[in-house]
């Protein structure tokens, strides 16, 4: 899991912008988009802190062996 926990994490980070620019167009829409567009662009930053704070997991049970 930590070979793979960088690469997992740029797709994510990817993931991140692809959503603001989403809700950046949701913004001229209707409340409806943008409430989903906000949403999204939550998770998917959620995501990328959960991962972050995984790699951290990762890295100190590697040090401690």
């Amino acid at each position: 899991e930590l070979d793979t926990i960088e690469a997992t994490l740029l797709e994510a980070e990817e993931l991140v912008t692809q959503r603001h620019t989403e809700m950046d167009r949701a913004a001229t829409s209707s409340h409806v988009e943008l409430t989903n567009a906000c949403r999204l662009l939550e998770e998917a930053q959620k995501e990328v802190e959960r991962l972050y704070a995984r790699w951290q997991e990762l890295e100190a049970k590697r040090d401690g062996n």
